[in-house]
């Protein structure tokens, strides 16, 4: 059964991932021969601690009953182990009873009850109450039949030393739970703490308040209270197994609540006594850690603990959640803005994926879709969610409730504004129903995309709305959520009109932004991924020391063995002596070999040494390069906003134009600055992107309504930084002309923009549109326009030619000779219409 955890909007969900580990039978798949430790204290708490974990962050898609039976599966273990601490036998061997339901053999173990007499009795009817108690799923006949074995157990029990009573009475406390009677219960395991406190079984009485505690739900108060009595017990016991186990439990609890620094003690304090008894499997405590310290913006720590949480990782059962920890590797690039190193772990998450265990790899694809959309690729984003939804369509709430989020934010990213808004009202209807208690950190940032989405169709209310539910989300660790938040209010502030709200929120954006991406942090972040990555191939090395050394020893004895019959073969004193000889030889030989070698290890250490100065300068550089960039695109921001906020109080008409000419030829410098602070080039622009930007920029700053449509031909090169800042600002002030006077009273008209190869070391850019063109007569050298002025001398400064003329409409040339250029691998233009 064990639906205690499951909401009632999930759980009709969850039957198919249950189905994936259990099938008629219980155990059927068990394996008891297997062992992963060799006393039953270790097996029961890796089945209680992996289960915890799946539970845990499967977000309610699995039920805690359910979760059990996955490592019991993976580590060839028998379920029951997981129930029957108090009445097994203390060697660890099976009952006939266990060995049957493992098998799922549930007939033949229901026959042999009537060859069971006395204690062997009571320990099959517990069995097989168990099988039904425990039993995904609440089917009323599985409730009935357990009621019928768990009534024998009490009967039979009264006669029968007091431990069959504790163990009758738990499995009746948990039918009351699972048959929807929860209050029973807990009075039914009140009693038995009172009875064993009586008896004097205090370890016993700590079992109990352990199970008590668990099958109430998070957030109660009585589960904190139980569940801390149990581990007070289980201490002064020093019964390490179980004060793991509880400590596990009270971490939850304390998850749940949003309480990160008090969980995160107890985290360390779980890793510390794992290590206390040789508990090797400490890649769920890693992984939390590594979870809370992404939360807080302690990105080298996230990165240090998901380190250790693989290194946990040593045999092939490990492996089978090895997707939730590429999962939380690939969010941690993510937030470095490493996002193809993070693509890199996701599709790791995704290799070998299978309908038997999207509940371990489903993440990944979240993580994927979500990635392929922040680096521009909504249309491959799109693909991917359509095969999906057509190989494994989501089956559970939490998944169908994030798909119609996904398929929201791709949409919005191809600009389809209604299948957009239609998607993401789902995932807000299905929000409403979703429990607090499963929610993680996805929901802030779900909420900023919506209310990003409201703000650009226009609907600034809705957008306000939106983001301070979002607020309502994060929590008091969540840095890179709160910089989102303050960012977003920048914008809304700044449609709105509320300039100087918008300046504190923009620079209280920075600050966060600051925190998280400080120069040191990232420095030590990139230290540590080289330590990883070095680290990785030593082990290799050794690997492959210890295979050479191997081969070297076999063949050694070759050659011993073959010496061996020659001298029984030759046993004259001659032959002797020659083989002396040659030993001799050999012998001064390989001492040359030695000296030989050692010098040219020494001269190899030493070019290393080298080679790793170099490198550590060279990264040295591109951090302050990146830095430099960094600065210089938010003084520009800064600059605009104040330009932007001032403007406001202008009232003359040409002056205010003329700020707002200022403001468009900033934001073309600040775009540059921005693109070579987040790519990985510091010292080119890819020109496409970059035009393609600007020129979004400049439309919607003009907010046309559509009436001017752009085209672009823009060859895919990149150009150095002093000649992409002024081929900029000759595109904005060209654009800017266009869209003020060439197109009259609302005519809708066309502007192209090309940039290609004129020849091996020239470039032409032609600006061109179909308005009404310059007025007749007009005599450029007599002309006195400012925007004129800087195009020409922008020119001048490229190196080029400038060319304005009429030719249907206006057209503008500049020619120019590249200082340097980078190609893309794609031989044909980039068309964007």
């Amino acid at each position: 059964m064990g639906c205690k955890f499951l909401p009632t909007c999930l759980g009709p969900l969850v039957s198919g991932l249950v189905t994936i580990f259990v099938i008629p039978g219980y155990f059927a798949n068990a394996q008891p021969g297997a062992v992963v430790y060799s006393d039953l204290a270790r097996q029961r708490l890796l089945i209680r601690i992996t289960a915890q974990y799946i539970h845990t962050i499967s977000q309610g898609q699995i039920d805690m009953d359910s979760a059990i039976r996955i490592p019991c599966k993976v580590y060839a273990l028998s379920p029951l182990l997981a129930y029957n601490e108090g009445f097994s036998n203390g060697d660890g061997k099976p009952s006939a009873g266990t060995r049957l339901l493992d098998a799922g053999r549930i007939a033949e173990a229901k026959a042999l009850l009537g060859t069971q007499r006395r204690e062997a009795r009571l320990r099959l009817l517990l069995e097989l109450g168990s099988y039904f108690v425990f039993k995904p799923g609440a089917e009323k006949a599985d409730l009935e039949q357990a009621s019928k074995y768990i009534n024998e157990a009490l009967l039979l029990s009264k006669k029968a030393p007091l431990l069959w009573k504790v163990e009758s009475m738990a499995l009746q406390a948990h039918w009351l739970e699972q048959s929807g009677l929860a209050a029973e219960g807990q009075k039914v395991f009140d009693e038995l703490v009172t009875l064993c406190d009586l008896s004097g079984n205090v370890l016993t009485s700590a079992q109990v308040l352990l199970r008590a505690g668990e099958v109430l739900h998070y957030g109660d108060p009585a589960r904190l209270i139980k569940l801390e009595k149990a581990l007070s017990i289980f201490r002064k016991a020093n019964a390490k197994e179980k004060e793991i186990e509880t400590l596990s439990l009270i971490n939850i609890d304390y998850f749940v609540s949003k309480k990160y620094d008090v969980a995160e003690n107890y985290l360390r304090t779980i890793v510390n006594l794992q290590a206390l008894i040789n508990f090797r499997h400490q890649q769920y405590p890693y992984d939390a850690l590594s979870w809370l310290a992404y939360r807080k913006g302690a990105l080298t720590d996230a990165l240090s603990y998901s380190n250790k949480s693989l290194a946990s990782l040593t045999s092939k059962a490990d492996s089978t959640f090895i997707s939730y920890f590429y999962i939380r590797r690939g969010l941690i690039y993510e937030r470095l803005l490493k996002l193809d190193e993070s693509l890199t772990w996701y599709d790791k998450g995704l290799e070998n994926k299978t309908p038997a265990t999207r509940l371990f790899w489903y993440k990944a694809l979240i993580g994927k879709v979500l990635t392929l959309n922040e680096v521009g690729k909504a249309n491959d984003a799109l693909l991917l969610l359509k095969e999906a939804k057509r190989n494994y369509p989501p089956n559970t709430y939490f998944d169908k409730m994030h798909f119609a989020f996904l398929l929201g934010k791709t949409y919005d990213n191809l600009k389809k504004f209604s299948l957009a808004e239609s998607n993401y009202q789902i995932f807000l209807t299905m929000v409403e129903k979703f429990p607090v208690e499963y929610i993680h950190d996805e929901f802030p940032s779900a909420f900023f995309q919506i209310s990003t989405f409201y703000r650009t169709i226009g609907k600034t209310s809705q957008a306000r709305e939106y983001l301070e539910r979002g607020k309502g989300y994060i929590s008091s660790f969540d840095i890179l959520a709160k910089n989102n938040y303050y960012y977003n209010l920048f914008k809304i502030d700044s449609i709105e009109g509320r300039h100087l709200d918008a300046i504190r929120h923009l620079r209280l954006s920075y600050e966060f932004t600051d925190s998280v991406f400080s120069y040191d942090q990232r420095k030590r972040t990139e230290e540590l991924l080289v330590k990883y990555e070095a680290e990785k191939k030593d082990k290799n090395i050794q690997l492959l020391n210890s295979q050479n050394q191997l081969e070297r020893i076999r063949t050694e004895q070759a050659h011993r063995t073959r010496n061996i019959m020659l001298a029984g073969l030759v046993l004259t004193l001659i032959i002797i002596a020659l083989l002396f000889n040659r030993y001799l030889i050999k012998q001064r030989t390989n001492r040359k070999l030695v000296a030989n070698q050692r010098e040219l290890d020494q001269k190899n250490s030493f070019l290393e040494t080298l080679n790793t100065e170099q490198d550590k300068l060279l990264k040295e550089k591109e951090w302050l390069l990146k830095e430099v960039h960094h600065r210089v695109k938010n003084n520009l921001q800064m600059v605009t906003s104040l330009l932007y906020s001032q403007s406001v109080y202008l009232q003359d008409d040409t002056a205010r134009l003329a700020v707002k000419d200022s403001l468009r030829r900033m934001q073309a410098m600040a775009l540059i600055h921005q693109k070579l602070y987040q790519d990985e080039n510091t010292s080119s622009i890819a020109m496409p992107e970059y035009i393609n930007e600007l020129t979004c920029y400049l439309q919607e700053s003009f907010d046309d309504s559509g009436q001017i449509t752009f085209r672009q031909t823009i060859e895919p090169l990149s150009l150095d930084v002093s000649q992409a800042i002024p081929l900029g600002l000759i595109v904005t002030e060209s654009i800017v002309n266009t869209i003020k006077h060439a197109f009259l009273n609302g005519q809708k008209g066309v502007v192209r923009i090309e940039l290609q190869q004129d020849g091996p070391d020239y470039l032409v850019l032609k600006i061109a549109d179909n308005g009404i063109g310059l007025p007749a007569g007009l005599d450029l050298k007599e002309y006195n326009s400012l925007g004129l002025e800087l195009m020409q001398g922008l020119a001048k400064q490229l190196n080029g030619h400038f060319k304005i003329e009429n030719n249907n409409g206006v057209l503008v040339t500049v020619r120019f000779i590249t200082v340097s250029k980078h190609y893309s691998d794609t031989s044909s233009p980039e068309k964007i219409s």
